[in-house]
């Protein structure tokens, strides 16, 4: 005991004292008081339960009323409207650093419309570039007359690049009194600016598109024929009329093309078939071919008992044939 204790002891005319751990401790402050008092909070019900399902239930409570909340939000679309809003900040902050449409790059363009792959990739300079949809980009050039297949890419920071599959031409199809391009599976590709493609055969008759590219086929294996067709009539859905640019018609059978393509062609080159004053050619018959001549009567007009198909010309832009 110290000099002091004895001395406040002395002067009150007590005996002095001495503190234990169990004194000296503040009333209600041990760990025993602390949990009396946890226990004291709880109701006497939920304090029969274990703790750890107290736990576990207090955490489903709490989730469940996140959850629900953010049910309301999405069910009244404000949940939306907030993702909506924050990705588009973000879209904004993103070109301002840099990250926009400045330029696109397309590879493969031979007959698309430079204005129709515009619309269909829906971008312009200065967009977001993040914000391109590439999956619908992709679907929606695809859609394109054109197009066969596309490939849609960021080239960060500022550049789309797209690669096209296009179709090839393979004719030229005389339809509703116009010319449209078709291609070897009779799509049609385009009714505007194709006098470049003037050089192309046309084809005449409702069901033209879908037996050309088989015609044509044939004709390849017979070039000297080939370079001379102007144009090919279907006649009843069944067989094929050849227009020369010389202005003769070729008769084709049913069937049997080729045989009847390589006996042209060898009379051709042996006799100078298309060059003699000829009106048509006849070859529905496999064993002889038919040829009418331009006879000229005494009046001086021309006559002939052949009648080719009406006269074709090269006319666009929707005029009549």
């Amino acid at each position: 005991m110290s000099t002091l204790t004895r001395g406040f002891s002395s002067f009150f005319g007590c005996p002095p004292t001495v503190p234990t751990a169990q004194s000296a401790r503040a009333p209600g402050k041990g760990p025993q008081a602390r949990h009396r008092r946890r226990r004291t909070l709880l109701p006497s019900w939920l304090r029969r339960l274990p703790r750890g399902l107290v736990t576990v239930g207090l955490l489903a409570a709490l989730l469940g009323t996140c959850g629900g909340t953010g049910f309301l939000l999405w069910k009244s679309g404000r949940l939306n409207g907030l993702a909506n809003t924050a990705g588009e900040v973000l879209l904004q902050a993103s070109a301002v650093a840099g990250l926009k449409v400045d330029e696109v790059l397309v590879e493969g363009r031979i007959g698309s419309d430079r204005t129709q792959l515009l619309n269909a990739i829906q971008a312009k300079r200065g967009d977001p570039i993040l914000g391109i949809d590439l999956h619908q980009a992709r679907a929606d050039l695809e859609k394109l007359p054109w197009v066969v297949s596309a490939t849609v890419e960021r080239r960060l920071p500022d550049t789309l690049y797209i690669r096209l599959t296009e179709r090839k031409p393979m004719a030229l199809w005389q339809h509703d009194h116009k010319l449209v391009l078709i291609d070897r599976d009779g799509n049609i590709l385009s009714d505007q600016g194709i006098e470049r493609f003037a050089r192309l055969p046309i084809v005449v008759g409702a069901d033209a598109p879908a037996n050309a590219p088989a015609l044509l086929a044939m004709l390849a294996a017979e070039p000297v024929i080939a370079a001379r067709v102007e144009a090919a009539v279907r006649v009843s859905g069944r067989r094929w009329d050849l227009r020369l640019d010389n202005g003769i018609d070729v008769r084709l059978p049913e069937t049997d093309v080729p045989a009847a393509l390589h006996r042209l062609a060898g009379l051709t080159a042996s006799e100078s078939l298309f060059d003699r004053d000829i009106v048509a050619i006849d070859l529905r018959l496999a064993d002889r071919m038919v040829v009418r001549t331009n006879a000229v009567g005494q009046n001086g007009s021309a006559q002939g008992s052949a009648q080719g198909p009406a006269p074709i010309r090269r006319k666009t832009q929707g005029e009549k044939i």
